[in-house]
């Protein structure tokens, strides 16, 4: 089963060892743009504190290591926010749709995230679960 993380559960992977080996032992997908995610989140203060830059690029390349990576070209892109509308999508809930797209593209039938609700109703084919 592959599956796809987004940059919550990354966060978490950095953060918690146990997340971290689950991280490793199953080389989940991703995409690129979730790196610098979690580099703003553990440099930024909405953790309720912060990791230094240097620190954080380091452990970050550390994760990415047993990341694969997806991308979603230019037309995939344009093709997803044609059908938004009909998946709800609206204002910032497009980086989950996009997230769920490409997810969908890696070939994932799961979806990692801390942030369940967020991806409630954008594919009725993924399974969204916490790390």
């Amino acid at each position: 089963m592959s599956a796809y993380w987004d940059s919550s559960a990354i966060v978490s992977a950095a953060l918690e060892p146990a997340v971290r080996n689950a991280l490793i032992s199953t080389r989940p997908w991703c995409r690129p743009n979730v790196l610098a995610e979690v580099f703003s989140t553990l440099t930024g203060s909405r953790l309720g504190f912060r990791i230094d830059p240097a620190s954080a690029s380091v452990l970050i390349a550390g994760i990415a290591a047993n990341l694969r990576f997806v991308e979603l070209t230019t037309d995939e892109t344009l093709l997803a926010l044609a059908a938004a509308q009909s998946r709800g999508v609206r204002g910032g809930r497009v980086h989950d749709f996009l997230h769920a797209k490409a997810a969908r593209k890696a070939g994932c039938s799961n979806l990692v995230t801390l942030n369940l609700s967020d991806f409630q109703g954008l594919d009725p084919d993924l399974v969204i679960e916490s790390p």
